[in-house]
Protein backbone atom coordinates (compact mmCIF):
# COMPACT_ATOMS: atom_id res chain seq x y z
CA UNK A 1 0.00 0.00 0.00
CA UNK A 2 0.85 3.41 -1.15
CA UNK A 3 0.37 6.84 0.98
CA UNK A 4 0.66 10.38 0.22
CA UNK A 5 2.79 12.52 2.22
CA UNK A 6 -0.26 15.04 2.40
CA UNK A 7 0.37 16.83 5.78
CA UNK A 8 1.46 15.14 8.70
CA UNK A 9 -0.09 11.72 7.34
CA UNK A 10 3.10 10.23 6.20
CA UNK A 11 2.49 8.00 9.48
CA UNK A 12 1.31 4.98 8.08
CA UNK A 13 3.43 4.61 5.41
CA UNK A 14 6.11 5.38 7.92
CA UNK A 15 4.81 2.75 10.32
CA UNK A 16 4.62 0.00 7.51
CA UNK A 17 8.26 0.28 6.84
CA UNK A 18 8.83 -0.16 10.49
CA UNK A 19 6.30 -3.18 10.92
CA UNK A 20 7.54 -4.69 7.87
CA UNK A 21 10.99 -4.30 9.22
CA UNK A 22 10.29 -5.61 12.50
CA UNK A 23 8.62 -9.00 11.75
CA UNK A 24 10.96 -9.96 8.84
CA UNK A 25 14.58 -9.03 11.75
CA UNK A 26 12.09 -11.16 13.61
CA UNK A 27 10.72 -14.21 11.78
CA UNK A 28 13.86 -14.64 9.44
CA UNK A 29 16.94 -14.52 11.40
CA UNK A 30 14.95 -16.79 14.14
CA UNK A 31 14.20 -19.43 11.44
CA UNK A 32 17.94 -19.32 10.19
CA UNK A 33 19.38 -19.88 14.41
CA UNK A 34 22.20 -22.01 14.67
CA UNK A 35 23.12 -22.02 18.37
CA UNK A 36 20.87 -20.18 21.64
CA UNK A 37 23.44 -17.52 22.50
CA UNK A 38 22.45 -16.23 18.59
CA UNK A 39 18.87 -16.44 19.14
CA UNK A 40 18.89 -14.06 22.31
CA UNK A 41 20.62 -11.58 19.80
CA UNK A 42 18.50 -11.58 17.28
CA UNK A 43 15.12 -11.36 19.91
CA UNK A 44 16.96 -8.10 21.11
CA UNK A 45 17.35 -6.97 17.78
CA UNK A 46 13.61 -7.17 16.84
CA UNK A 47 12.76 -6.23 19.98
CA UNK A 48 14.63 -2.73 19.85
CA UNK A 49 12.95 -2.64 16.44
CA UNK A 50 9.33 -2.62 18.29
CA UNK A 51 10.16 -0.72 21.00
CA UNK A 52 11.21 1.83 18.34
CA UNK A 53 8.03 1.90 16.92
CA UNK A 54 5.89 2.13 20.04
CA UNK A 55 8.05 5.42 21.20
CA UNK A 56 7.76 7.42 17.87
CA UNK A 57 3.71 6.38 17.33
CA UNK A 58 2.14 9.30 19.40
CA UNK A 59 4.76 11.84 17.71
CA UNK A 60 4.09 10.93 14.16
CA UNK A 61 -0.12 10.19 15.04
CA UNK A 62 -0.29 13.65 16.66
CA UNK A 63 -0.41 15.64 13.47
CA UNK A 64 -3.00 12.52 12.15
CA UNK A 65 -6.43 13.30 11.82
CA UNK A 66 -7.58 10.15 9.46
CA UNK A 67 -9.32 7.80 11.92
CA UNK A 68 -9.42 5.10 9.84
CA UNK A 69 -5.50 4.86 9.23
CA UNK A 70 -4.73 5.26 12.91
CA UNK A 71 -6.95 2.16 13.03
CA UNK A 72 -4.78 0.68 10.79
CA UNK A 73 -1.83 1.39 12.73
CA UNK A 74 -3.36 -0.30 16.27
CA UNK A 75 -3.83 -3.19 14.13
CA UNK A 76 -0.56 -3.79 12.43
CA UNK A 77 0.80 -2.74 16.37
CA UNK A 78 -1.15 -5.90 17.86
CA UNK A 79 -0.06 -8.09 14.40
CA UNK A 80 3.64 -7.44 15.70
CA UNK A 81 3.20 -8.01 19.78
CA UNK A 82 1.49 -11.63 18.62
CA UNK A 83 4.36 -12.49 16.46
CA UNK A 84 7.06 -11.14 18.74
CA UNK A 85 5.15 -13.15 21.44
CA UNK A 86 5.11 -16.46 19.38
CA UNK A 87 8.69 -16.24 18.76
CA UNK A 88 9.36 -15.66 22.53
CA UNK A 89 7.48 -18.89 23.59
CA UNK A 90 9.60 -20.78 20.56
CA UNK A 91 12.35 -19.40 22.54
CA UNK A 92 11.26 -20.77 26.17
CA UNK A 93 10.34 -24.04 24.38
CA UNK A 94 14.44 -23.89 22.89
CA UNK A 95 15.61 -23.11 26.59
CA UNK A 96 13.79 -26.18 28.00
CA UNK A 97 15.62 -28.16 25.76
CA UNK A 98 19.42 -26.70 26.06
CA UNK A 99 18.66 -26.89 30.07
CA UNK A 100 18.29 -30.72 30.68
CA UNK A 101 21.84 -31.41 28.29
CA UNK A 102 23.90 -29.28 30.50
CA UNK A 103 22.31 -31.23 33.20
CA UNK A 104 22.85 -34.53 32.02
CA UNK A 105 26.49 -33.90 31.96
CA UNK A 106 28.26 -36.08 34.62
CA UNK A 107 31.84 -36.39 34.86
CA UNK A 108 32.26 -39.47 36.42
CA UNK A 109 30.83 -41.98 33.75
CA UNK A 110 33.15 -43.82 31.94
CA UNK A 111 32.23 -43.57 27.63
CA UNK A 112 33.29 -46.09 24.95
CA UNK A 113 34.80 -44.07 22.85
CA UNK A 114 35.58 -45.84 19.10
CA UNK A 115 38.79 -44.33 17.57
CA UNK A 116 37.61 -45.67 14.34
CA UNK A 117 40.22 -44.08 11.69
CA UNK A 118 40.99 -41.05 13.80
CA UNK A 119 44.67 -39.90 13.77
CA UNK A 120 46.55 -40.44 16.97
CA UNK A 121 49.82 -38.38 18.22
CA UNK A 122 51.70 -40.57 20.65
CA UNK A 123 52.57 -43.62 21.65
CA UNK A 124 50.00 -46.93 20.63
CA UNK A 125 49.92 -48.30 23.36
CA UNK A 126 50.06 -45.12 25.87
CA UNK A 127 48.04 -45.63 28.39
CA UNK A 128 46.49 -42.60 29.33
CA UNK A 129 44.11 -41.48 25.63
CA UNK A 130 42.98 -38.21 25.17
CA UNK A 131 40.22 -37.96 22.74
CA UNK A 132 39.49 -34.09 21.80
CA UNK A 133 36.67 -33.18 19.69
CA UNK A 134 37.51 -29.81 18.52
CA UNK A 135 37.46 -27.35 15.25
CA UNK A 136 39.83 -25.53 13.34
CA UNK A 137 38.19 -22.24 13.78
CA UNK A 138 37.14 -22.70 17.52
CA UNK A 139 39.40 -19.84 18.99
CA UNK A 140 38.87 -21.74 22.54
CA UNK A 141 40.34 -24.76 20.54
CA UNK A 142 42.82 -22.85 18.88
CA UNK A 143 43.91 -21.47 22.67
CA UNK A 144 43.74 -25.24 24.04
CA UNK A 145 46.72 -26.41 21.55
CA UNK A 146 49.61 -25.22 23.32
CA UNK A 147 48.17 -27.29 26.72
CA UNK A 148 47.77 -30.36 24.76
CA UNK A 149 51.19 -29.95 23.22
CA UNK A 150 52.60 -29.36 27.06
CA UNK A 151 50.53 -32.34 28.11
CA UNK A 152 52.23 -34.79 25.36
CA UNK A 153 56.00 -33.36 26.26
CA UNK A 154 55.33 -33.85 30.02
CA UNK A 155 54.19 -37.58 29.25
CA UNK A 156 55.84 -38.68 26.02
CA UNK A 157 55.33 -42.46 26.71
CA UNK A 158 52.25 -42.43 28.86
CA UNK A 159 49.87 -40.32 26.92
CA UNK A 160 48.32 -40.28 23.39
CA UNK A 161 45.87 -37.61 21.48
CA UNK A 162 42.89 -38.44 19.53
CA UNK A 163 41.96 -36.09 17.04
CA UNK A 164 37.98 -36.03 16.28
CA UNK A 165 36.12 -33.54 13.90
CA UNK A 166 33.68 -31.47 15.45
CA UNK A 167 33.10 -28.31 12.89
CA UNK A 168 30.38 -25.71 13.97
CA UNK A 169 28.03 -24.65 11.77
CA UNK A 170 28.72 -21.45 12.20
CA UNK A 171 31.78 -21.46 11.54
CA UNK A 172 32.51 -21.11 7.51
CA UNK A 173 35.74 -22.69 7.22
CA UNK A 174 35.70 -25.04 9.81
CA UNK A 175 34.62 -28.10 7.69
CA UNK A 176 37.06 -26.82 4.71
CA UNK A 177 39.94 -27.11 7.66
CA UNK A 178 38.80 -30.79 8.74
CA UNK A 179 38.84 -31.94 4.86
CA UNK A 180 42.15 -29.94 4.39
CA UNK A 181 43.94 -31.42 7.34
CA UNK A 182 42.91 -35.18 6.28
CA UNK A 183 44.11 -34.20 2.61
CA UNK A 184 47.80 -33.16 4.12
CA UNK A 185 47.34 -36.48 6.14
CA UNK A 186 47.69 -38.54 3.11
CA UNK A 187 50.72 -36.90 2.51
CA UNK A 188 51.73 -37.71 6.29
CA UNK A 189 51.06 -34.23 7.17
CA UNK A 190 48.42 -34.27 8.88
CA UNK A 191 49.63 -32.79 12.20
CA UNK A 192 51.42 -30.20 10.48
CA UNK A 193 48.78 -28.86 8.56
CA UNK A 194 46.38 -29.61 12.10
CA UNK A 195 49.23 -26.81 13.70
CA UNK A 196 49.06 -24.06 10.93
CA UNK A 197 45.19 -23.98 10.63
CA UNK A 198 45.53 -23.51 14.11
CA UNK A 199 48.06 -20.82 13.98
CA UNK A 200 45.73 -19.01 11.46
CA UNK A 201 42.15 -19.33 12.57
CA UNK A 202 41.44 -15.97 11.94
CA UNK A 203 42.65 -15.64 8.87
CA UNK A 204 40.77 -19.12 7.35
CA UNK A 205 39.29 -18.08 3.98
CA UNK A 206 39.13 -20.60 0.83
CA UNK A 207 42.57 -20.15 -0.50
CA UNK A 208 44.66 -20.20 2.43
CA UNK A 209 44.97 -24.02 2.49
CA UNK A 210 46.64 -24.04 -0.73
CA UNK A 211 48.49 -21.73 0.51
CA UNK A 212 49.39 -24.18 3.85
CA UNK A 213 49.91 -26.60 1.46
CA UNK A 214 52.63 -24.80 -0.30
CA UNK A 215 54.47 -23.86 3.11
CA UNK A 216 54.56 -27.99 3.82
CA UNK A 217 55.92 -28.83 0.25
CA UNK A 218 52.76 -31.04 -0.23
CA UNK A 219 52.23 -32.29 -3.94
CA UNK A 220 49.50 -29.68 -4.56
CA UNK A 221 48.19 -31.27 -7.38
CA UNK A 222 46.98 -34.03 -4.93
CA UNK A 223 46.02 -32.38 -2.40
CA UNK A 224 43.72 -29.91 -4.14
CA UNK A 225 42.32 -33.13 -5.31
CA UNK A 226 41.68 -34.89 -2.27
CA UNK A 227 40.77 -31.58 -0.12
CA UNK A 228 38.12 -29.90 -2.89
CA UNK A 229 36.51 -33.51 -3.18
CA UNK A 230 33.88 -34.85 -0.39
CA UNK A 231 36.01 -38.38 0.02
CA UNK A 232 36.35 -37.02 4.12
CA UNK A 233 32.63 -35.61 4.19
CA UNK A 234 31.17 -38.91 5.91
CA UNK A 235 34.40 -39.84 8.22
CA UNK A 236 33.92 -35.86 9.19
CA UNK A 237 30.39 -36.69 9.60
CA UNK A 238 30.97 -39.97 11.72
CA UNK A 239 33.28 -37.59 14.34
CA UNK A 240 30.29 -35.20 14.40
CA UNK A 241 27.60 -38.11 15.63
CA UNK A 242 29.94 -40.05 17.88
CA UNK A 243 30.36 -36.55 19.40
CA UNK A 244 26.39 -35.40 19.21
CA UNK A 245 26.23 -39.54 21.15
CA UNK A 246 28.50 -38.48 23.75
CA UNK A 247 26.81 -35.54 24.46
CA UNK A 248 29.33 -32.99 23.13
CA UNK A 249 27.35 -29.57 21.53
CA UNK A 250 30.58 -27.44 21.68
CA UNK A 251 34.58 -27.33 21.27
CA UNK A 252 36.66 -28.20 22.68
CA UNK A 253 35.38 -30.98 24.69
CA UNK A 254 37.93 -33.43 25.38
CA UNK A 255 37.94 -37.29 27.25
CA UNK A 256 40.61 -38.80 29.44
CA UNK A 257 40.32 -42.67 28.94
CA UNK A 258 36.50 -42.12 28.56
CA UNK A 259 36.03 -39.47 31.19
CA UNK A 260 34.85 -36.21 30.57
CA UNK A 261 37.01 -33.46 31.36
CA UNK A 262 35.29 -30.50 33.44
CA UNK A 263 38.39 -28.10 32.92
CA UNK A 264 41.02 -27.62 30.60
CA UNK A 265 44.11 -26.22 32.31
CA UNK A 266 47.97 -28.43 31.84
CA UNK A 267 47.51 -28.71 36.20
CA UNK A 268 43.82 -30.31 35.98
CA UNK A 269 45.41 -32.85 32.72
CA UNK A 270 48.67 -33.44 35.23
CA UNK A 271 46.06 -34.70 38.26
CA UNK A 272 43.74 -36.76 35.65
CA UNK A 273 46.78 -38.47 34.20
CA UNK A 274 48.59 -38.68 37.43
CA UNK A 275 45.56 -40.41 38.83
CA UNK A 276 45.58 -43.17 35.76
CA UNK A 277 49.09 -43.77 36.09
CA UNK A 278 49.32 -44.78 39.96
CA UNK A 279 46.69 -47.68 38.53
CA UNK A 280 48.99 -48.94 36.33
Amino acid sequence: MRYKFTGNCCVVWFYDILKSTAIKSADKNAKNIKCISLWRIEMMKARKIVVLILLMIPFLVAGCANKTKLDTIEESQKEILTRLNTIEENQKEIMKLFKPRRQAVDYNKVYRIPLGNSVVKGKKAAPVTIVEFSDFQCPYCAGLQSTLREVLKAYPDDVRLVFKDFPLSFHKYAMDAARAARAAGEQGKYWEMHDLIFENFKKLNTDIFKEFAEKLNLDLTRFMADYKGNKYDNLIQQDINLGRSLGVTGTPTLFVNGKRMQRRNFDDFKSVIEGYLKKK
